[in-house]
């Protein structure tokens, strides 16, 4: 009995590249609807949608095991809401490495299964993010819960996280991070085997140069609110579309937008009529 070559018998089959973004487009679509699932259920009305937009971090009572079981359901949640918010912004990085492997010849199962190692390597950095998140999320409803700010106060430190994350867009820090955001292929243009293990670190690489570029941005989520989902879809479109443009342009606009808008709400604490007795007194 007669073997076909290796041309004819996977003639026919999607190529890798098809495969990654098929696979990417899945995973983020069923997180998209694990938290619209989450948001329509924590109404339970017909304006549970509206609700869960702005549902913030709640206060908690003194029990431990509640402490950690918010803890634990907070950082799934950060999660979920990471691979809907991130994923989408890595598919210049898969979609690179599949043609560095066919490039470079590779073949078989390990170069079939070094995206998908690649992937778990840069959403591992957003995981442990997730978990950082809810600790300081949950910390904080805690501490409002004992020490409550007034609203005021509560408001300014909001605009200025906001402000500070405007700031950051025009940094040369931002900009380096978000260079090897869009053109990943020089980090990973290297000597490597295709060990899974290399491929991960490769994505642990990737995913902490992602996070230095975005992770301004994503910390405007704790001031949101976790299950804000109409933020998150601003802040995934926005990030997404710096990744995949040139230039200066898009970072420094939605830098502009966030100072703009940090300012305005901090501005909304202290009042109109305060801010210019300050200015005609001064």
């Amino acid at each position: 009995m007669s073997i076909a070559p290796a041309e004819t018998r996977f003639a026919g089959r999607p190529s890798p590249d098809v495969v990654a973004i098929i696979a990417i487009g899945v995973l983020v679509l069923g997180a998209w609807v694990a938290l619209l699932v989450e948001a329509v259920g924590l109404g339970g009305g017909s304006d549970a949608f509206v609700q869960a937009l702005c549902r913030p971090a709640g206060a908690l009572g003194s029990d431990v095991s509640a402490i950690a079981w918010d803890i634990g359901v907070t950082a799934l949640l950060w999660m979920v809401m990471s691979v809907a918010m991130m994923l989408p912004t890595s598919v210049p990085m898969v979609l690179g490495f599949v043609d560095l492997i066919a490039r470079r010849g590779g073949s078989g199962a390990r170069a079939a299964a070094a995206p998908v190692a690649l992937t778990a390597g840069y959403l591992s950095v957003w995981l442990l993010v997730s978990v950082v998140a809810a600790l300081l999320q949950v910390g904080a409803g805690q501490a409002a819960s004992m020490l409550p700010l007034p609203v005021q106060a509560s408001t300014i430190l909001a605009g200025a996280l906001i402000g500070a994350a405007g700031l950051y867009q025009f940094s040369d820090l931002k900009m380096v991070f978000l260079g090897a955001c869009r053109h990943p292929l020089p980090a990973l243009d290297r000597d490597f085997g295709l060990g899974l293990s290399t491929v991960v670190r490769l994505g642990i690489g990737q995913g902490t140069r992602c996070l230095g570029c975005c992770g301004p941005m994503m910390a405007i989520m704790l001031v949101a609110g976790a299950m804000n989902l109409a933020w998150m879809g601003i802040f995934a479109i926005l990030m997404t579309v710096e990744k995949t443009t040139t230039g200066t342009l898009v970072p420094r606009a939605v830098g502009l937008l966030l100072l703009v808008a940090g300012v305005a709400l901090a501005a909304s604490a202290v009042g109109v009529d305060a801010i210019m007795a300050w200015i005609t007194r001064g």
